[in-house]
């Protein structure tokens, strides 16, 4: 059998027992598809494994990580690494570079354009005491009213 039938099959395999045994639904075609996806299958296999004592999860899960590399899998560093070594190679560009000059100017405050938008008769409440009658009562207007300044 090729490798990809012996992926697809061991995926299949230890699909129907994941199910069967612990109730975990998985996706065999991404399995066999995403060297990630089938790692983390493997790490919850075995820890079911472990936990629960379903030992037939085991050698599935050893062969399915046997395939694993098979799949063309970048092998990827910890993000913890990564970013290390980014942020080391990114001090070291700086120390060894001159500061680059300020150029770009200030950036002007935007306005809010809210007066923009106030349509010319006003807003819908104003214009509706014509229709209902005042629907303003006096100790609004008043300093120590209700609302600050009259506003609702």
């Amino acid at each position: 059998m090729s490798t990809t039938n012996d992926l697809f099959a061991i995926a299949a395999h230890l699909h129907v027992v994941l199910r069967r045994k612990t109730g975990r639904v998985t996706d065999t075609e991404w399995m066999v598809n995403n060297a990630e996806y089938a790692t983390a299958m493997v790490a919850y296999a075995r820890a079911q494994a472990a936990s629960d004592g379903h030992t037939e999860l085991l050698p599935l899960a050893d062969k399915l990580e046997a395939l694993i590399p098979s799949m063309g899998a970048v092998a990827r560093k910890p993000l913890l690494q990564a970013a290390a070594e980014r942020l080391h190679s990114a001090q070291t560009a700086a120390s060894t570079s001159p500061a680059p000059a300020q150029t770009a100017a200030p950036v002007p405050a935007r306005r809010s354009g809210f007066a923009d938008s106030v349509p010319a008769s006003g807003f819908l409440e104003s214009t509706l005491s014509s229709v209902f009658g005042s629907a303003r009562k006096p100790e609004d207007d008043e300093p120590g009213g209700r609302y600050v300044g009259g506003i609702r």
